[in-house]
């Protein structure tokens, strides 16, 4: 059989479970949905391609954009995101990522008009309030949009669309820039008095406000409708349900936080690295970076969750936890020798792969919580998780390499050796952290096989 004639197949069987799998009206609102995470992603991550205009700007050094973009997000995105499920587990979703996207939205517009850093970082803090309503209730509502099983394509889905928006945000930003350097500016006057920087965030605010309006007025709040949807769970008896669970989730939390410190050192940074080591523009940097991350990040959060379910039917109970940890082994490996690579086109080569892993591992742990987490519990598991990998993995990670790329700390400095340290160090606690969760993993799959 030919390469050629065994793609289509594949894809004509993927396009008969995308058909039998649910209604038209449930794969529209996860398509709207899939909208919102690559529309947050790109908000989000914008500021690391434009590093250097923002530090002459503001003023402010390599640790001040490493606090930007990862502690200034990553407090409020992961505290507030659990009073926030809370509301997704007991009130209507759609209006709250409505008012979220709105809300994020806002305050990237915003951020093109900020004229002080502490005015930035404030934004910033907006920004995350905003965004953490979203994958807490998106998850939920996928939940109850499908059966149990059929929830894992439209939840990797989903997770996909959040990889594609991480790396397309490089991609849009690099267009934007490249654009607004030409001479298109000159053709309208009336945005002559702003610097690029903030016409990149002017343009990257306003697809929220889009798609949030198309979102209010198409789709519609599901029912709770699986098992056990009818039951409420107060404060502490959620507290009880996760404290006597806990090495499941600590495990798959933490081993999840360990890997994201290495993806948002990367988010942060790869443009400016590659600048800075390879001697590239920044458009460029994030044209490459971007282009090689889309595709390594859909196809490794696909390729890990078919691997999941081909253990699962080999008898593997816990397939989905070794999967990830397959997948953090290749990912921490490849992330710590891709930027000692010689040249640029062996450290895109190193950061396909990493992006590949890292991606499956990530999101296989997202995934789990459909398998293991009562339907009004959801949205909070996915909050507890974001806190996790958004306080440790988004409040370390950025900061950290720049820490590290500090001359007195590792000899001569630099970006590259940062990023190789960061991510080496990442194995051993990833590695470990899943491998405890297995067991509990698989207690629970055995004792709540409805969920």
């Amino acid at each position: 059989m030919s390469i050629s004639s065994f793609s289509r197949r594949k894809w004509r069987a993927a396009l008969m479970l995308l058909r039998n799998s649910g209604s038209l009206s449930a794969w529209w609102t996860v398509l709207l949905l899939c909208g919102f995470y690559i529309i947050s992603y790109i908000d989000r991550i914008i500021p690391s391609l434009l590093v250097a205009p923002l530090k002459e700007s503001f003023s402010i050094n390599d640790v001040q954009v490493g606090i930007l973009f990862g502690g200034a997000f990553a407090f409020f995105y992961g505290l507030l995101g659990l009073p926030v499920a809370r509301i997704a587990d007991h009130g209507n979703r759609k209006l709250l990522i409505c008012a979220g996207a709105l809300l994020w939205s806002l305050c990237t517009l915003g951020s093109g008009l900020a004229v002080s850093f502490s005015m930035l970082i404030a934004l910033r803090m907006g920004l995350a309030i905003g965004e953490a309503a979203l994958s807490p209730a998106a998850y939920s509502i996928i939940g109850d949009l499908f059966p149990p099983e059929e929830r894992a394509l439209p939840a990797a889905i989903y997770a996909a669309a959040g990889n594609i928006g991480t790396y397309g945000s490089y991609i849009a930003g690099a267009s934007i820039l490249s654009l607004l350097s030409s001479d298109f500016i000159a053709l309208r006057p009336a945005l002559a008095g702003f610097q690029l920087w903030q016409l990149v965030f002017f343009a990257v605010a306003l697809p929220g406000i889009i798609v949030g309006l198309v979102f209010l007025l198409t789709t519609q709040e599901p029912s709770r409708s699986t098992l056990g949807a009818h039951n409420v769970y107060s404060l502490r008896k959620s507290v009880s349900y996760f404290a006597e669970r806990y090495q499941l989730f600590a495990g798959l939390f933490l081993g999840a936080a360990s890997i994201t410190v290495i993806i948002f050192a990367y988010g942060a940074w790869a443009p400016e690295y590659i600048r800075r080591t390879y001697g590239w523009t920044v458009s460029n940097a994030g044209f490459a970076y971007g282009s090689v991350g889309i595709f390594a990040s859909a196809s490794g959060t696909l390729a890990f969750t078919c691997l999941s379910k081909k253990l699962n039917s080999m008898g593997y109970r816990d397939g989905l936890v070794i999967a990830a940890i397959i997948a953090a082994i290749t990912g921490c490996l490849s992330a710590s020798l891709a930027p000692l690579a010689p040249n640029s086109h062996m450290a895109l080569c190193g950061l396909a792969v990493m992006i590949f892993s890292l991606s499956g591992c990530s999101n296989l742990i997202v995934i789990s919580i459909q398998f293991i987490v009562p339907s009004r519990l959801r949205a909070t598991a996915i909050a507890l998780m974001f806190m996790c990998t958004t306080l440790i993995g988004l409040g370390l990670g950025p900061t950290l390499v720049a820490i590290l790329s500090m001359p007195s700390l590792l000899s001569t400095g630099g970006l590259a050796p940062a990023l190789a340290v960061s991510s080496i160090s990442m194995l051993t606690p990833a590695v470990i952290l899943l491998y405890w969760a297995r067991q509990p993993y698989v207690q629970q799959i055995l004792n709540e096989p409805n969920l």
